[in-house]
């Protein structure tokens, strides 16, 4: 079976999802929750993307993202692979916990992103879990509505600004807007996903949208010495990850995560063998694991 199309580039908005292994619990407690959240509060600033909304559920996890880089990918297998490794490393198991690669679709953020927010808000009530989507701690909604403090990667000025068609500037604004969203939430129980807005399984948007995106698909022309400078795409070498980085086991992790260079141009470059630069960039993820489960998440508001 092919792998789904993955069309990413910068500004693009994805309705993220992910299953446990054989649709097992990716969750045991709120610590592993917590520890989720944080992977992906680290991810956002380290891949340059913002959430716009997330829901945790008992055996997968929605998220809206918007990516400023075409790196959707390198993304979301930092945050799959590191919150695995904390997973495993917590209740001592060992192997997959996820069911396969990720699925996302791309969605038109002009006519679809409230209606997607509030989708994803809308699971535990869906599942029956809760009477109401603010009765559920481990989603975006109570941030987006104003009954708890955002989480600092959660992107709620954005979906604000959205709700008013202009900026979020004062707190009158942000009242006013989760009002509004309150109430488009509340309206969306019981109403059916996105009507036929979903095409293909991978876009969420009109014909229009659907032909724009597949045109973004096409396989770039290659670069040649007369391809102008700045269009041609080179990846940032090592000495760059070698400068922003504590370690040097971080370095090459995030040279082969976040800049995509192999492990084979890794050993050469550092005259190593490749697996001995796989052992470095096992063991610089098990770090991230294990301070994923070491932080808090941040804190809510009581309720």
């Amino acid at each position: 079976m092919s792998r789904p199309l993955r069309i990413e580039f910068p500004g693009a908005v994805y309705h993220v999802t992910s299953r446990g292994d054989r649709r097992e619990p990716i969750f045991v407690d709120d610590t592993d929750r917590a520890a989720l959240l944080n992977v992906l509060g680290q991810g956002m600033q380290r891949f340059d993307a913002q959430v716009l909304a997330y829901c945790l559920m008992g055996n997968h996890y929605h998220f809206v993202l918007q990516t400023q880089q075409a790196n959707l990918s390198l993304l979301m297998r930092h945050l799959n692979g590191v919150y695995t490794q904390a997973f495993n490393r917590r209740h001592g198991k060992v192997g997959h916990l996820f069911q396969g690669r990720f699925k996302a679709i791309l969605v038109d953020r002009d006519a679809y992103l409230l209606e997607v927010c509030r989708y994803v808000e809308l699971n535990p009530v869906r599942a029956g879990m809760v009477a109401a989507p603010g009765d559920w701690p481990w989603s975006s909604y109570r941030s987006h509505v104003g009954d708890a403090v955002g989480l600092p990667w959660l992107d709620t000025h954005g979906l604000h600004g959205y709700l008013l068609q202009r900026p979020a500037a004062t707190a009158a604004d942000h009242r006013r807007a989760g009002r509004l969203y309150a109430q488009l939430v509340a309206e969306g129980q019981g109403v059916a996903l996105w009507d036929e807005g979903l095409r293909q399984q991978i876009y969420l948007g009109d014909d229009n949208f659907v032909d724009r995106m597949q045109a973004l698909a096409e396989p770039p022309r290659k670069a040649t010495r007369d391809t102008p400078r700045p269009q041609r795409l080179a990846p940032r070498p090592l000495a760059h990850w070698l400068a922003v980085s504590a370690s040097r086991e971080e370095a090459l992790y995030r040279a082969h995560t976040e800049g995509g260079l192999t492990m084979t141009a890794l050993a050469a470059e550092l005259g190593l063998s490749v697996s001995r630069v796989s052992r470095l960039i096992a063991r610089a993820e098990a770090e991230a694991a294990e301070a994923a489960s070491a932080a808090p998440a941040g804190k809510r508001r009581a309720t």
